[in-house]
């Protein structure tokens, strides 16, 4: 299994001691190969092998000097072989570079708690503007983000082969333009996995709200590599093609979908990237 982790590397300011500056450069001109062609902020972004020596150097560094240094993992790119995706009990669809514009004027509401701040998708319809990315791959089988929320806008031939292999319609909701045209779905499902049954070890407790009382995981900034995602054997027993984590996962609930979803999209999007979900009792695999 390939993982790679898109990183971005700077000093804090210009106060920074020089030779701290100068260790900087000397990796930044070893990541040159590294770039994306995107950045975060003004920064380039790097998308390096996490058991590289370099990554691991880095992560070294910055630990020294986490004080004066900026380091930023911001996402996980899995490979996985024919056999590691068979054994996987479930997975989480990964965001894609691809993103779809929500309307100036037209807010897609969640039902937010007002103290923590967690966000839970409510039968509402969401919308978006029929251009960019939704107008060229009208007639394609892929998924977008969609601007402004936590959601994957799955769409129409997509989810039309979703249904065609059995998986039920009750699980995509349309997304429309103002014209109250469908052009994409996205996922709902009303089943809620046990709570503390899928474990994900890049995120750690934050707190329960006394108000909604959700359970709020945060992103663990102190872990620089990917953690296998896992499942416990009651979540296993309770899982559908489509489902929600008990826990919010900076401010969101995660979905899982099932194997048979996953090998449908990733038979017609090439670009379809996963996190795998492993059984709680498999030992780590990475």
């Amino acid at each position: 299994m390939e993982i790679n982790v898109e990183i971005t590397l700077t000093y804090e300011n210009e106060e920074v001691d020089w030779k701290i500056k100068k260790e900087i450069s000397r990796f930044l001109y070893q990541l040159k190969k590294f770039r994306t062609g995107n950045r975060f902020g003004m920064e380039f972004v790097h998308k390096i092998n996490q058991d590289s020596k370099l990554y691991q150097q880095i992560v070294e560094f910055y630990k020294l000097h986490s004080q004066s240094v900026e380091f930023v993992c911001l996402n996980y790119e899995i490979h996985c072989s024919d056999e590691e995706f068979e054994n996987a009990k479930a997975f989480v669809l990964c965001f894609s570079d691809y993103y779809c514009e929500e309307y100036e004027d037209i807010t897609n509401e969640y039902d937010e708690c007002e103290y923590c701040y967690s966000k839970e998708k409510t039968n509402t319809c969401f919308y978006a503007q029929p251009k960019g990315y939704i107008k060229k791959h009208e007639n394609d089988y892929g998924f977008a983000g969609l601007d402004g929320t936590g959601e994957l806008l799955l769409l129409p031939r997509l989810v039309e082969k979703l249904e065609e292999a059995g998986v039920n319609k009750k699980y995509f909701q349309p997304i429309l333009s103002k014209r109250q045209k469908i052009l994409g779905y996205l996922f709902v499902t009303d089943n809620i996995l046990p709570e503390k049954s899928y474990i994900d070890g890049n995120y750690k407790f934050k707190n329960q709200c006394d108000k909604c009382g959700r359970i709020n995981m945060t992103e663990n900034k102190k872990e620089f590599y990917f953690q296998p995602k896992k499942i416990t054997e009651e979540g296993i027993v309770h899982l559908k093609d489509v489902n929600k984590t008990y826990e919010f996962f900076d401010k969101y609930q995660e979905i899982i979908i099932s194997k048979k979803v996953a090998e449908i999209i990733k038979k017609n999007v090439p670009y379809a990237n996963f996190y795998p979900i492993l059984g709680a009792d498999v030992p780590d695999l990475f």
